[in-house]
């Protein structure tokens, strides 16, 4: 083999093949499929625990309310709102009072008894996946 040819052959093998970089694309797609549902799956996860945190903390609210107050709110809004002499019982006024989809808690009074909930993921109330502040675990 002479020098031309020599020269020619090495320049043909320094790139990559069509399919090689098929290959590469296709590993690529897979594993960037697979991460994204992995990431996907957390933030759900994380949405579930954002909302638990939000009815546990209005609950909290209402109890503090009820104990200062020897009587239910009428509504949610009342723990959010500060008078003259007293701050609000929840910070963040009225955002404060939304689960992680942008659903508004809904509270229902029985009595001395009271729930706090969040629609859950599908925004729905009454549904499997409400999160409640009167459900144990």
């Amino acid at each position: 083999m002479n020098k031309v040819e020599k020269k020619v052959l090495s320049q043909v093998r320094k790139g990559f093949t069509l399919v090689e970089l098929l290959v590469v694309v296709a590993i690529i797609g897979i594993l960037g499929t697979i991460a994204i549902q992995n990431v996907v799956e957390h933030l759900k996860k994380a949405n579930v625990t954002a909302a638990e945190a939000t009815v546990k903390a209005v609950s909290d609210g209402v109890t503090s309310y009820y104990i200062k107050n020897k009587k239910m709110p009428s509504s949610l809004v009342q723990l959010v709102e500060g008078t003259d002499d007293d701050p609000p019982i929840l910070e963040g006024g009225e955002k404060a009072l939304y689960d992680p989809w942008d659903t508004e808690l809904k509270f229902e009074v029985r009595g001395r008894r009271f729930a706090v909930i969040s629609a859950g993921e599908d925004m729905e109330f009454g549904t499997e996946d409400d999160i409640r502040s009167d459900k144990k675990k």
